[in-house]
């Protein structure tokens, strides 16, 4: 589901900051401080809650104690106290001081490297997703709101909602970003084209599941096997959640018909 990996951001200078946490990896944690040379990490900043991007948050407390982690205030998964600690389950949707994860709210400003970055709330894929904004230099760190070469999953059962999505994409859009610094995949040097391609694969498969409906077709299972008839075994459930998604969609604008 993480394609060849995650990506983290490694942004160098008087602040030098982390996109992302990762999961923990020694291998990652070394080239970080290898990168460092012998410097403290100063923050790390994680653009949602999910594992692959979160679950590094104790090892590199490990590593060097003193780092802030800053998160969205919507935060809505696990959270690391202290060094060494072991990631805890919270379902509130504020972070307190004391359990060392500072709030980052849409429209903050926080120091990354030499630079400052805005925080751009993103929801859609992920409840709590942030988005980092250079307004400089035009790039976006972007989580996992854009991945070339894929779609996103949005989890309608796990906070994620289609409609906020398509919602984050366009305030994205409007930014008009020079580059997109993916949480999995390469840089994308074109953000508008794959931003705009995202939001048309999204109309076509709103029309593909509102033509199942019509058909009588509801089960999500079954709009799986008609949307997607040569799906490889193990992407069904990522398919149905898609499918969930779209249905969730249709049913808020009315669209959907009786029963959804």
């Amino acid at each position: 589901m993480t394609g060849q990996g995650n990506n983290t951001w490694f942004l160098d200078g008087t602040e030098p900051t982390l996109i992302d946490a990762g999961v923990g990896v020694p291998e990652h944690v070394q080239a970080i401080a290898q990168a460092l040379g012998g410097r403290a990490l100063k923050r790390v900043l994680v653009t949602h809650s999910h594992a692959d991007h979160s679950s590094g948050i104790p090892a590199l407390r490990d590593q060097w104690p003193e780092v802030s982690i800053f998160a969205s205030e919507a935060w809505n998964g696990p959270v690391a106290h202290g060094p060494a600690a072991h990631l805890t389950i919270k379902t509130q949707k504020s972070i307190s001081a004391a359990e060392s994860i500072a709030p980052l709210r849409d429209g903050d400003t926080v120091s990354a490297g030499d630079r400052a970055l805005t925080v751009i709330y993103t929801p859609g894929h992920a409840i709590d997703h942030i988005c980092f904004w250079d307004a400089l230099s035009r790039d976006l760190y972007s989580g996992d709101m854009v991945v070339r070469g894929s779609t996103v999953m949005i989890p309608a059962t796990r906070g994620g909602g289609l409609r906020a999505y398509l919602s984050s994409l366009e305030r994205l859009a409007a930014l008009k970003p020079a580059r997109i610094y993916p949480g999995h995949g390469p840089v994308i040097n074109d953000p508008l084209e794959v931003i705009a391609t995202y939001i048309e694969h999204r109309r076509m498969r709103d029309a593909q599941v509102a033509a199942c409906l019509a058909d009588g077709i509801r089960d999500p299972d079954a709009i799986v096997a008609r949307i997607y008839p040569d799906l490889a075994p193990g992407l069904h459930a990522a398919a149905r959640a898609t499918v969930e998604a779209h249905l969730q969609k249709l049913a808020e604008e009315g669209t959907a018909g009786p029963g959804l």
